[in-house]
C-alpha cells in the first residue's frame, strides 16, 4: 500500500499540470500510476482496472466488483465504480466519466494505455476528447517531493536488510538459490516487502541480472547481491559485492575501479548536469583502467513508484538533472565466463549537489576485496 499523504501530494501537483496543460482530466492506467495518484494498488489485467482524476482533485476507480473491497480501503478515492462480470467495463466507466464532468472534457491518456482500451474508451466516450499523455504524468513523477524521497529512504534501509543478514551467513557451500531464498524469508520475517532479490557468485555474476541458480559458492568468490525493495509504495535498489574469503587480485582489482567509478560519478550530480555527463564520468575511470569493454550496461535509472523509471544515466540522453530527481548510481564490469562487480547506491539531485540516500551502507567495502 502507499500513504495516503504521498498520494495527496502526488495529486496536488497532477491538478497543477493539468491546469498547466489545458487538460480537464487523466485517465490512469499503470500499475504504479493508479497506486500513486489513486492510491489503488492493483494494475491492469484482461479485466479492466483504471482510474480518472479531474482538475477539480476528485479520483475515481473503475474496477471488477470482486475486488471493490480493495479500492474502498483507500481513503484518496472519492468514487467506486463496481462492474459485474456480465457487464460492460468501459459503459461503466462512462458514467463514471460523466459524474466526474468527463463526458465531454479534454481527457489525457496514461501513455502505458493499452491499444485496445484505447479504442474501447474512444467508442465509450464518443463526445470527449482523447489524447495521449505526453508530459504531464512524466512531469509529476521525475522530481520527488521530499515526502517521497524519504519513502525511497526508508525502502533503501529496508533493502539494507539483505546485507546485514548475508554478510555472516556467506560461505562456501551454500548455492545462489539456497542464500536468495534465506534472505527474502528473512526480510519478509523483518517487515520488509522485497521485490527482487539476485544473488551471483564468481563466473554467475559476469552476466548482469542473471536468475540466481543452483550453482554453490566457493572459496575466493565475488559474490554480488542486488537487492530491491519497496516501501509505502516506493522501491530502494541496492547493490553491493561480497567475498568469501580472498578473491583474485584481477578481481580485487575490477572491484576498486568500480568504486572509484561510482565515486565519480556521484561527485558529478548536481543541478544541470546531462545523465550522459554522469554516465560519462563513471565510464571513463573504467575505460581508463583497461575495463572498458566490460561495463556494458547504462549507469543507472530512475527510481520511485516503479523501480526503473526515468531519468536515466546512459550515453546519448542529454536530459539535465534537476533537484528531487531520484536515481541509482551503479557502475558495473563483467568478464564473460570469469566474474562481475557492481556497486549501487540511490542519490537524489538536490540544490547544491546531491545525496545518498543509501549512505548507511556508501562507505561499506567488503574488506576482502578493498
Amino acid at each position: 500500500m502507499i500513504r495516503s499523504d504521498l498520494v495527496r501530494v502526488l495529486r496536488v501537483r497532477l491538478l497543477e499540470q493539468l491546469e498547466a496543460a489545458g487538460a480537464d482530466g487523466l485517465f490512469v492506467f499503470r500499475d504504479s500510476n493508479l497506486l500513486g495518484f489513486c492510491g489503488l494498488p492493483l494494475g491492469p489485467s484482461d479485466r479492466l482496472v483504471c482510474g480518472l482524476v479531474n482538475r477539480g482533485g476528485e479520483a475515481a476507480v473503475v474496477l471488477p466488483a470482486f475486488e471493490a473491497e480493495v479500492a474502498r480501503d483507500c481513503d484518496c478515492v472519492d468514487r467506486v465504480t463496481a462492474w459485474e462480470e456480465h457487464e460492460d467495463p468501459f459503459a461503466a466507466l462512462a458514467q463514471t466519466a460523466e459524474a466526474l464532468g468527463l463526458g465531454t472534457g479534454r481527457i489525457l491518456l496514461d501513455s502505458h494505455t493499452w491499444l485496445h482500451t484505447r479504442q474501447s474508451l474512444k467508442k465509450a466516450l464518443p463526445r470527449a476528447s482523447l489524447e495521449a499523455d505526453g508530459e504531464v504524468i512524466g512531469a509529476v513523477r521525475i522530481a520527488k517531493h521530499p515526502q517521497e524521497v524519504e519513502a525511497i529512504r526508508a525502502a533503501c534501509q529496508d533493502a539494507a536488510e539483505t546485507y546485514a543478514f548475508l554478510g555472516p551467513r556467506l560461505r562456501e557451500g551454500l548455492s545462489e538459490t539456497d542464500l536468495c531464498e534465506d534472505a527474502a524469508r528473512h526480510l519478509r520475517q523483518s517487515g520488509s516487502n522485497p521485490v527482487c532479490l539476485l544473488i551471483q557468485g564468481g563466473q554467475t555474476a559476469s552476466v548482469p541480472h542473471a536468475a540466481a541458480g543452483n550453482r554453490r559458492i566457493v572459496e575466493g568468490d565475488a559474490v554480488v547481491v542486488d537487492c530491491v525493495c519497496r516501501k509505502h509504495g516506493y522501491h530502494g535498489d541496492l547493490t553491493r559485492t561480497l567475498a568469501v574469503g580472498r578473491p583474485a587480485d584481477e578481481v580485487r582489482a575490477a572491484y576498486r575501479v568500480v568504486r572509484t567509478a561510482q565515486q565519480a560519478a556521484i561527485n558529478m550530480i548536481r543541478p544541470g548536469v546531462s545523465c550522459e555527463a554522469v554516465d560519462a564520468a563513471a565510464r571513463s575511470v573504467i575505460e581508463q583502467a583497461g575495463l572498458g569493454r566490460f561495463f556494458t550496461h547504462r549507469l543507472g535509472h530512475g527510481i520511485g513508484l516503479d523501480g526503473h523509471e526515468p531519468p536515466y544515466l546512459r550515453r546519448g540522453n542529454p536530459q539535465m538533472l534537476a533537484p528531487g530527481m531520484c536515481m541509482t548510481v551503479e557502475p558495473g564490469v563483467y568478464v564473460p565466463g570469469r566474474f562481475g562487480i557492481r556497486v549501487e547506491d540511490v542519490v537524489v539531485v538536490t540544490d547544491a549537489g546531491c545525496e545518498v540516500l543509501s549512505k548507511d551502507l556508501a562507505t561499506g567495502v567488503s574488506p576482502a576485496l578493498a
